[in-house]
C-alpha cells in the first residue's frame, strides 16, 4: 500500500491511501478543488478516487465530503449517526456500522470506536496483503482498540495535537483547554509517544504525527517529544502539515 496525508490540523484533514485495486480518502476535510490540487502534487487525480471514508461529523473532516460526491459521484461512507448529526446532505450516504470490518475491493476496512466529543466517532484500520495501515487522530484517551492497533499496524497516522505545557499556559479559555485535555479530547505528544512506547511491535515501521495544534504545539516539539519516547522503536516519524501534503511513501 502508499500513503500521503494531504492535509492534517485543526483547519482540515483528509488522507489518501492506495492498494494496487484501490485508492480511497480518509476524511475528505479541505475543500474538494483543495483535495484536487494535493492530489495532482503526488500525481494523482480526483478520478482515481474510489470511496471517501469519514471518520466524524466535525467540520474539519467532511468539508469536501458532499462536493466531492455531487460533483464527481465519489461515494461516502460513514455511520449512520454521523451522517444523522452532520451538516451533509448527500443523496446516497453508504452507512456501514462501527467495529464491523468491510470488504471494500481489495481492502479490508474496520472502523472501530474512538474517545472523542462527536457522535460515534471513529479510527481506521485498512488491510490489504498481510499490511496493515492505522487512522486514529481525534481522541483523547487510547481505548483497546487502538492499542491492539498500535501493536499490529505497520504505518500509523497518529495525533499529537498538543503540549502539555503549552496548552495549560497558552490562550485558550479555561472550558476549552479542560474539553481539549479531557478523555473526549486530543491526544498529547507525550501521550501518543507513550502509546507506541508501550503498545507497538516491530511490525511498526512509519509514523505520521497529525493534527497538530496551532496554538498549543509546535513541530519541533512534537517530533522531539515523540522521538524521545519511542527512540529504542527506530521508526521512520514524517511530520504532517495543514497545507503541505506529505510524500506519497510505500509501507
Amino acid at each position: 500500500m502508499k500513503i500521503s496525508v494531504l492535509a492534517s490540523g485543526s483547519s482540515g484533514n483528509s488522507t489518501y491511501i492506495e492498494s494496487k485495486g484501490s485508492s480511497i480518502l480518509i476524511d475528505a476535510g479541505i475543500s474538494a478543488r483543495n483535495i484536487s490540487n494535493k492530489l495532482s502534487c503526488i500525481g494523482k487525480d480526483i478520478s482515481d478516487i474510489d470511496a471517501v471514508f469519514i471518520t466524524h461529523e466535525h467540520t474539519d473532516h467532511i468539508k469536501g465530503a458532499e462536493r466531492l460526491s455531487r460533483h464527481f459521484d465519489i461515494p461516502v461512507y460513514l455511520n449512520r449517526p454521523t451522517y444523522e448529526y452532520s451538516v451533509l446532505s448527500l443523496k446516497k450516504p453508504n452507512f456501514f456500522l462501527t467495529n464491523k470490518q468491510i470488504k471494500f475491493n481489495d481492502l479490508l476496512i474496520t472502523p472501530f470506536e474512538v474517545s472523542h466529543d462527536a457522535i460515534d466517532p471513529c479510527g481506521f484500520k485498512i488491510q490489504n496483503n498481510g499490511e496493515i495501515i492505522g487512522v486514529i487522530t481525534d481522541f483523547g484517551k487510547p481505548n483497546e482498540n487502538i492499542k491492539e492497533l498500535t501493536n499490529k499496524a505497520n504505518c500509523l497516522v497518529l495525533e499529537t495535537n498538543h503540549d502539555v505545557d503549552m496548552l495549560i499556559n497558552g490562550p485558550y479559555p479555561y472550558h476549552l483547554k479542560q474539553r481539549i485535555l479531557g478523555e473526549k479530547g486530543h491526544l498529547s505528544n507525550i501521550d501518543a509517544g507513550l502509546l507506541v512506547k508501550e503498545n507497538a511491535s516491530e511490525n511498526l515501521k512509519r509514523i505520521f504525527l497529525a493534527h497538530l495544534s496551532q496554538h498549543n504545539n509546535t513541530e519541533k516539539i512534537a517530533l522531539n517529544t515523540f522521538s524521545k519516547l519511542t527512540e529504542k522503536l527506530r521508526l521512520k516519524n514524517i511530520m504532517t502539515r495543514q497545507e503541505e501534503n506529505t510524500e506519497l511513501v510505500n509501507i
